[in-house]
């Protein structure tokens, strides 16, 4: 539910061999239809809070050209083998995987 949702992820960066997140660019929901200027997050921060109970959906671009953005998915922490991973869909694969976000790198910033 969008009223739960505490956090937004519009952007991701990935280690090497895109296997783990290596950082997110996040904003805090402000309200109904708010969220807050962006801010990075690490990889282990980022499990740290939704294993403290926080909400994390991705936020979404509808295309290239545009600046409106859609809510996505809400990102979980999948335990696989002892093995945390943060993802978006419930496939049991030992890596993290946040849907289609942009990627931070080509951030136009």
């Amino acid at each position: 539910m969008i009223e739960d949702i505490d956090y937004l992820v519009s952007a991701v960066m990935y280690g090497p061999s895109d296997i783990k997140v290596k950082k997110v660019l996040t904003h805090e929901k402000k309200d109904q239809y708010g969220v807050g200027y962006p801010f990075e997050e690490t990889r282990n921060q980022l499990l740290k809070k939704i294993e403290d109970g926080k909400c994390y959906y991705t936020l979404v671009k509808q295309e290239d050209t545009s600046f409106e953005y859609n809510v996505g998915e809400e990102i979980k922490k999948i335990d696989i083998d002892s093995e945390a991973y943060l993802r978006t869909d419930d496939r049991k694969e030992k890596k993290d995987y946040l849907g289609g976000l942009q990627r931070l790198q080509d951030l136009p910033y």
